[in-house]
Parts: C-alpha cells; structure tokens; sequence
C-alpha cells in the first residue's frame, strides 16, 4: 500500500514534476495562468505517465481533466508510432455531450501549444458527405499531414453528426485520441475502419466514473470494456467513488492506485465532498414563497451568473417562459430533449452574456461541466438521487473561487433532509435573508406566474405537464420517507405553480380527491380571473382545431379524432388508471426496436470472439449485474492509497 502524502506539500509547480513536463506543455500552464498544481495534479500526473492504474476521488473543480489530459498526449508523443493510420491509442469516456465537448476543448486549447499538431488542427477541415457519397469517396481528397509526431483527437458525441460522419472523419482525419459519450463510441469502434490492437492502445480514462455504471450507460460500458484491450493503463476520475466503481476496478485494473484528495473545513476535519471556497445553505419555506425569496438571493448576492436545477425537463420548458420576467435576468434553458446544437447555443450565450444571467436546468448539467465564474448555484427541486446533490453545488466555488449554493425545501418533513445531508457528511447551513418576505410579495408573485400563463394556451399547457413530471419526479426523489408524496400541502404548490386549474391526474385523484369534482379548488383564483376555455393558442392552425373541438361539443356531437367509447372501452379505462408521465406506446415500441438492435450487435460481436473472450465477456456481465443490484455506497479510507499489495 502505498504511504500518505502530506497534505501540504503537495501542491507544487508544474516544473518540478517528474517525469519532467514537456516545455510545450509548461507554456500552456504558464500561458493559463497555472502557477502551481492542484493536489490532485501533483499525484495524477506522474502516476499516469509511470504506467500506473489510477482511481481518482476528488471535490469538483480540483484540476482532474488535466489531470488525465497532461499524461495522455505526454505518452502518445514518447510512442515509437503514434500515427499510424486507424490506431487509436487512448479513449476518454464521459456522460454527457457537454462534458465530452468540454474535455475535447480543454484537449484543443493545450495542443494549441504544440506546434505539429497546431499545424495539423487550426484550421481542421472536415469533410461532409454528400447524398449517396461513402466515406472512401470522400478519403479520396485528403491533404498530407505534416511530419509529426501530432496528437490529433476527434469528439464523437451523438445528435451532433451523423454515424457515417463520423466514421468518415475518423478515416480522414486519423485520430489518435477519441474523446465520447458510451452510445456513439460505441458505434464507431464497431467500424472495421477502426483498430484496437493490444501493443498499440495505452490508455482509458473513464471521467464521473460513478455516473457511467447508471442503468442508462451500462450496457455500453460492458461493451467498450470488452472491446478495449485488457493489457492497457486505465483511469477512473469522480467526484464520488461509489461501491460500484471499486467493483469495475477489481475487473478492469491491475493494483491500481487510489487518490482521495480532501479539503480541511474550518473546524479542521478534513472533508473531501466540497471545496472550501464553496458556502452551502438551504432555506426552509413554503412553497409559494420559494421563488419570492429566491428573487431576493439574486439581489442580495449580486449574482452576475447562477444556474438553477429543476427535477424535470417540463419544469424547464415551463420556467423559462415564467422567470425572466419575474427575477429580471435572462434565462437560457438546457435539458436533455433539446438537441445537441441548442444545447451547445445556449450554453455559450450563457458563458458569454454580459448581463446578469441564469442558466435553467436539470441533471443533465449536474456533473463536471466547468463554466467560468458560476456565482450561485440553486436546486429549486431536490435532486432524485442524494449522491447528485454534491455534483449539482459543485457548479460553484470552483478552482478556489468563493462560491455560493442554496438548497430549496418546503417546511415541514423535508427539513429532515438537512440532517440526513450532514449524516452523508454535505453540512449546510440556513441562509440569513437581510428581511423578510411578506404575505402581499408572496401573493404579487404568485399573481405574475399566472399573468404569464394567460398569454397563451401554450404555456398554460406547458404549467400542466411540468406540475405533473414534477409530482412524478418527487415520488421517485430519495430519500422516500423525507419526500413522501403524501405530506404534501396540494393547495400550497398549486399556487406556488401559478396554476388555473388542477391537470386531471390518478395522482391526484388519490391524495386530493376534490380535484375531480371542483378542478379550481385551493387555488384561490381571484372572482375576475379570466374563463380558461377563452384562452386562444398563439399558433392559429392549432386553435382553429381548438375551437372546432369546443363547437362540436357544444353541439354534443363528439369530435373526428377523439376515441370513441364503443369498442375503445378497454382503452379508456387502461388510461384512467395510468399517470400522464407513464411511457407512451410509441416510445415502448421504440424502446423494443432498440433492445432488438442491441441483441443483434451483441451477438455479431459475440460470433467474432474467441472461447476465453466469451468468458471473460460472461463473467463481465454477471459482475455488472451484481453490481447494479448492490447500488452505490460510498467509501473512501485514505487519502492516497493503493490496492492490493
């Protein structure tokens, strides 16, 4: 096992690592204004270059993408042939597209610094692919490279391009390094165009390694880890290191290390979860008077960029047309369903915007996106998972800057989740407003929600679907015994929602039952609120079949393209009982085309394996398997440590 390193010695600059740095690489430091390591730089860094497997545990914004970075190209470089046409030497494998996509620019940025693969990328033209046009057609015009060696990534993130694309720049462009998310990686490296062979691939770093055993990438993961070949250096990087990542180390790494990098809070204990730079606070209220008080954080901070979480991709399409006016910033919206290249759109207007500015979303942002300056950071809604609570703050305080996160919660039974947090070891604090909200705020607030809901019909319908994922999402929020759907005040988040009537849900049937008699009552509507029939949709092709819906039920006749009751019967009452966030035929049809593409890939993969490959590949599922039905628990000993002997 390897000893302790005193905490304080080691930050150090980059000049004084060993292996020594490339100068290249010191100007980039230099350059950036890097004038010394982080902690978790100076463990990293040589390990990684001294061909060693590496677990790396660390607070948010504690340098880790550099971390990984910095050995990669240094190892690429020092390789007899790092270029040779269809190698890949090192992976790097996040989550998220904007993670990825922030990765590869950091990538981009440090090689700007070194001059043949400069030369090679600035500017790097890439070929697109015409109608009919396979990619050998469009290889046929590509430029000679300059002598190297180079270091030439490619970003494969999907949405953004397509597969043929990308396979395309891969034979063009030659890529040493491919940076991206599990689906499309995948995808390219069952290309026959790319090669993995044992003595050439050196590297695979797993970035919020934690995040990529979730259920959502696992069967990808399984595949790349079967397709990568065992005989290779690999790096896991997190902010947590969860029990289902010690049991990925046991399969994929070879004794590796373990670096733990904590911070020291005021009363001297040390506490890896957040920097100390970064003050968390919560604030306990009722519902409606959570978005009043929010509006006077933003004033009392002087927040010049902050990003608030919401649970649900509803809430944020909701909230975006709601909150601009009503705290007077402006709001770029980012969630899961908006396609790649708004995604990225916003989330540059957002870097860039001079003004005073908030970025609305949920957990699809929560980990390792790195946006300069973030001074607050807001979770209006819990998150589902408490192991995301610390990723979603960390947004903030980053790279030793002060920071500031506040956790909404409703009086009441969700206080308890302070004690819980400081139980996981995440102790906040209240916040101290410098006065109080009153009742006439309150109700003027709740009073502008619905101004903005009776412009039109969209947004009206936009109010009720968000007000149901958002009941979805609190059934599924942990811990359930703290957010328990039962304890919750309707009529209190019916107003705090702006609402104009309650949306017709079994939810709702069950736990407030008067909804479905009086679909008004508890929300205090004042006696000259507008009739919500009245209420035209914006787009006129969709209102005009509004109105021929209403005029025929008015003549009791029952509109083309509604079910009919007769032989629909079945139909009727399966959706009765069913909540509107349940999946769609649509979507369970597609989720099948999906599971049966999978099986047909699994098993050409399958039929190209030799014996000892199908086992190893049968014992990787089992060990996945096992390791989801565990879940994820926490554990961390030491702060720099080694495993096995």
């Amino acid at each position: 096992m390897a000893p302790d390193l005193p905490e304080k010695k080691q930050p150090k600059s980059f000049e004084a690592l060993t292996p020594e740095l490339a100068e290249w690489i010191l100007d980039y430091t230099r350059g950036m204004g890097f004038a010394r390591t982080t902690p978790v730089q100076a463990m990293a860094i040589p390990l990684l270059m001294g061909n060693k497997d590496l677990v790396v545990e660390a607070v948010t914004g504690s340098g880790k993408t550099l971390s990984f970075l910095i050995p990669i190209v240094s190892r690429l470089l020092a390789a007899e042939e790092p270029n040779k046409k269809g190698y890949v030497r090192s992976i790097v494998v996040a989550p998220t597209k904007e993670l990825a996509t922030q990765i590869y620019e950091v990538l981009r940025r440090l090689l700007d610094f070194h001059a043949p693969s400069a030369t090679v990328l600035n500017p790097l033209p890439i070929p697109k692919l015409e109608d009919g046009e396979d990619d050998d057609e469009a290889m046929a015009q590509q430029p000679e490279f300059p002598p190297g060696p180079y270091v030439i990534p490619q970003l494969l993130i999907g949405g953004r391009t397509k597969l043929a694309e990308d396979i395309a720049t891969f034979s063009w462009l030659n890529p040493n390094i491919l940076i991206a998310t599990p689906k499309r990686l995948v995808e390219v490296l069952q290309s026959p165009k790319v090669n993995l062979k044992r003595h050439w691939f050196d590297l695979l770093v797993l970035d919020e390694a934690d995040r990529l055993l979730d259920p959502n990438f696992q069967a990808d993961l399984q595949t790349i880890l079967a397709m990568v070949p065992k005989e290779r250096r690999t790096g896991l990087f997190s902010a947590s290191v969860s029990e289902a990542v010690n049991e990925l180390v046991r399969v994929g790494m070879r004794y590796p290390f373990k670096i733990s990098a904590k911070v020291r809070s005021k009363n001297g204990a040390l506490d890896k979860r957040t920097p100390e730079s970064l003050r968390l606070c919560y604030v306990s209220c009722k519902p409606t008077a959570k978005l009043p008080r929010l509006r006077r954080i933003l004033e009392e901070s002087k927040a010049e960029k902050s990003i608030l979480y919401v649970s649900t991709r509803a809430g944020v399409d909701f909230w975006k047309d709601v909150l601009p006016s009503l705290l007077n910033v402006k709001v770029y919206p980012v969630h899961g369903d908006y396609k790649a290249p708004v995604r990225a759109k916003n989330l540059q207007r957002f870097r860039y915007c001079t003004t005073p500015a908030l970025l609305l979303t949920t957990d699809v942002l929560a980990r390792g996106i790195d946006i300069p300056d973030i001074d607050l950071v807001v979770q209006l809604d819990a998150p589902s998972q408490p192991k995301d609570f610390i990723h979603r703050c960390g947004r903030s305080g980053r790279a030793g800057k002060r920071g500031l996160a506040v956790t909404f919660i409703s009086e009441g039974s969700e206080e308890d989740y302070v004690r819980y947090l400081e139980l996981q070891g995440t102790k906040l604090e209240p916040y101290t407003f410098s006065s109080d909200i009153d009742d006439e705020e309150i109700s003027t607030t709740v009073q502008q929600i619905r101004t903005t809901i009776m412009q039109k019909r969209e947004i009206h319908d936009r109010s009720q679907r968000a007000f149901v994922s958002w009941v979805q999402a609190y059934i599924k929020t942990l811990p359930a015994d703290i957010f328990d759907i039962k304890g919750v005040d309707w009529a209190e988040n019916g107003r705090a929602w702006g609402l104009l009537r309650w949306p017709k849900m079994p939810e709702l049937k069950r736990l407030f039952p008067q909804t479905m008699t009086d679909r008004t009552v508890g929300l205090q509507l004042p006696e000259d609120h507008m009739n919500i029939n009245n209420l035209a949709y914006a787009d006129p092709i969709r209102e005009s079949k509004r109105q021929e819906i209403v005029a025929a039920l008015a003549r009791g006749e029952r509109p083309a393209g509604l079910a009919s009751k007769g032989g629909a019967a079945e139909d009727s009452r399966r959706r009765k009982g069913r909540a509107w966030s349940s999946q769609k035929d649509a979507k369970a049809v597609k989720e099948g085309r999906r599971e049966r593409k999978e099986v047909k890939r699994k098993a050409e993969r399958t039929s190209k394996m030799s014996d000892g490959e199908k086992v190893e590949e049968m014992r990787l599922d089992e060990l996945i398997a096992r390791v989801r039905e565990r879940g994820p628990v926490a554990e961390v000993d030491g702060e720099f440590e080694g495993f096995g002997s």
